[in-house]
């Protein structure tokens, strides 16, 4: 693809101005000597040569080929003697390109990709623009996608979007290794300022061949969406929550994380997560960040920052960033001492504080309407879930860091006790499956919250009888489950249509269905997982997009659309569901699903260009089933689906499955 065009610019000095007219920056054009080449061309038979080969294998259904991630180098501008060397960029081709840099003088400042002038601060203020780089004379300078600062949030539209999708378009960069180059003007002078590289690759792809007259696999198309989506919701190396949720989430990041974005984009993630921290009262020690809602406020009745260790820990297994799990062992820490302290209930032996993610009025019975303080004081599984997540990561975390015993242990045994007492406080014999919460007279709302038994299964998965016992009773729809069942009623339906009147009462959650596929793919269930994939699927390609929530129907809001944790939910489905990737501190193992009903009589499926740890792996899935009957690395024939963690190089994975 070409590069990018020449931004407009800004200048926040003074008053708003006008951009300067891209003209005045060096556009690239091929003039009359690349009209004539143009113009000799190639004999017929060259051109029906060439079809030939393209054609022939789409003809035949060996879509395979396409399906590969080929990378190509853009040559890099030759470095200026005494440019500083800036830190690095890695990025994916489907993201645009966004950098900040503290540089002392914006003042004639040019900006240059890969030799090419993208972007310059005239000495001379010029007038405000849409896009490209923001100045002032206190100001980092700030290019592309990290040009944020003056655009809040728009209901229709990401924060971060400068105004258009072209101006997110026009900053995409072909895989490769580029070069930004930033220099000083003065007169006809330029002095470097530093440098820094650039490293774009492109994202894992999914590929399942077809004929060339065959429609293209709804999967592929969904998931397509779902790496195109996730992408767009990364502003200046972070993430944000999507359209309408123009800020960095806690819970958000940290659940994308471990759904798939971890594998995907995990720099992003590192440098997002990163980012959720928060100091314990006036200068204290950095804890997981809460996040905050309207109705009910944040911390304490707010209570599950502590999510924030599940995305650590995912990210860690993905790459092995040891100095990134030091430090959020340190904040997975001081939030348990903090939570011990302020929202730990002794004689339940229970967390309290609202439920992860439901905090709105529409997710809790008429009574907790706009009252945080009362729902500060109920007890809410899926809080509860992530509290033990806590324990129980934090103790892997100290091991695997060589911390002393005795705090592992101490960790470990808290973990033991919540455990059992979730088991025993939030078991609803009634239902045959965990209550919703604890209310604040120790009563059991028994009304089931679909990300609260997903964390169970996949945390107890050593539970059968109880796990069995969940997927039972568990309600779903045509489209999969809910996030409660059954929904709320109310007998004041005041302003029903308004989102946050009904849009966690009830209704189809993305991500949710990821956390429950994965679970259920866990305890091998076949067709509770296609059910899932299959509606997740039909739910995207009806809207073409992952939408934050879905009416039981399968209409959305269009002011909630393009949620990066809705994405990963799918991408989940696809890596850790059909593909079976599971991640371990000893590497990375395999157990697919691919059942007939979902991919037919179709052979083979693959996953390419998947980096792991020190790996690029694409990914071979041969046959239907779910039990693997061999598996091969690069040919050669292995005991057991399983790839070390020190690996490195690219490796072709062969699973036949029966």
């Amino acid at each position: 693809m070409p590069l990018p065009s020449p931004l407009h610019l800004r200048k926040r000095v003074g008053s708003p101005r006008a951009a300067p007219s891209p003209k005045a920056l060096p556009h690239h054009n091929g003039g009359s000597d690349d009209k004539r080449r143009r113009r000799r061309g190639f004999p017929p038979i060259v051109w029906v040569a060439a079809a030939a080969l393209i054609l022939l294998p789409a003809l035949l259904g060996l879509g395979y080929g396409f399906g590969r991630a080929y990378r190509y180098v853009v040559p890099a501008r030759v470095p200026t003697a005494n440019a500083r060397i800036l830190p690095s960029i890695e990025t994916l081709s489907n993201v645009p390109l966004g950098f900040s840099v503290d540089i002392p003088s914006l003042e004639g400042v040019e900006v240059y990709l890969d030799s090419r002038l993208i972007a310059a601060v005239p000495a001379e203020e010029d007038d405000d623009g849409d896009d490209g780089i923001a100045a002032s004379a206190s100001s980092p300078l700030k290019v592309g996608m990290c040009d944020i600062g003056d655009h809040g949030e728009n209901p229709l539209s990401h924060a971060f979007s400068l105004g258009s999708l072209e101006n997110m378009n026009s900053m995409l960069l072909p895989p490769g290794a580029h070069e930004i180059a930033i220099e000083h003007r003065k007169g006809d002078k330029l002095t470097p300022y530093g440098r820094m590289e650039v490293k774009v690759d492109s994202p894992p792809e999914l590929v399942v061949p077809g004929s060339f007259f065959s429609a293209p696999s709804p999967y592929v198309s969904a998931y397509n969406l779902a790496i195109k989506e996730m992408g767009n919701n990364i502003a200046c190396n972070h993430f944000v929550a999507g359209t309408g949720w123009s800020q960095l989430w806690t819970r958000d990041t940290s659940f994308a994380a471990e759904l798939g974005a971890a594998l995907v984009h995990p720099a992003v993630v590192k440098q997002s997560l990163m980012a959720s921290v928060e100091k314990d009262g006036d200068g204290g020690k950095s804890v997981w960040l809460q996040d905050k809602c309207g109705h009910f406020g944040g911390w304490p009745n707010l209570s599950d920052a502590i999510v924030g260790v599940r995305g650590a820990w995912s990210l860690y297994l993905a790459t092995g960033d040891k100095e990134m799990l030091s430090w959020a062992y340190d904040v997975t820490k001081n939030s348990l001492e903090r939570a011990e302290r302020e929202v730990f209930e002794h004689h339940s032996g229970l967390f309290k504080g609202c439920s992860s993610f439901l905090e709105s009025n529409s997710g809790y019975p008429e009574k907790y309407e706009n009252d945080g303080e009362r729902v500060g004081k109920t007890k809410a599984l899926s809080t509860n879930m992530l509290y033990y997540a806590g324990y129980n990561l934090g103790s892997k975390m100290g091991r695997e860091l060589g911390d002393a015993d005795e705090i592992i242990r101490q960790l470990g045994e808290k973990g033991t006790r919540l455990k059992g007492a979730i088991q025993k406080r939030l078991w609803s014999s009634k239902k045959n499956n965990y209550a919703y919460f604890e209310d604040e007279r120790s009563e059991l709302v028994d009304t089931t919250e679909g990300l609260g038994i997903s964390l169970a299964m996949l945390d107890f998965a050593e539970d059968d009888e109880r796990n069995k016992q969940i997927m039972e009773s568990t309600h779903t729809t045509s489209y999969g489950i809910t996030c409660l069942w059954p929904q709320f009623k109310y007998r004041r339906n005041f302003m029903e249509w308004r989102i946050p009147r009904h849009y966690h009462n009830g209704r189809l959650w993305p991500f949710v269905q990821g956390y429950w596929a994965m679970a259920v793919a866990e305890q091998r269930r076949v067709d509770l997982f296609s059910h899932e994939l299959k509606g997740l699927t039909a739910l995207a390609q009806e809207s073409k997009t992952f939408a934050e929530f879905y009416q039981l129907n399968g209409t959305f809001a269009e002011e909630r659309r393009s949620q990066l944790w809705s994405a990963t939910g799918y991408l989940s489905m696809i890596y850790h569901g059909v593909f079976g990737i599971r991640l371990g501190l000893d590497g990375i193992r395999f157990s697919p699903m691919k059942p007939k009903e979902l991919f037919g009589s179709q052979p083979t499926i693959h996953l390419n260009n998947l980096r792991y740890r020190g790996t690029v792996l694409n990914i071979h899935l041969h046959g239907q089933g779910t039990t693997v009957a061999s598996f091969e690395l690069n040919k050669e024939k292995k005991g057991e689906p399983f790839i070390k963690s020190d690996a490195v190089g690219t490796y072709d994975v062969d699973i036949s499955l029966a």
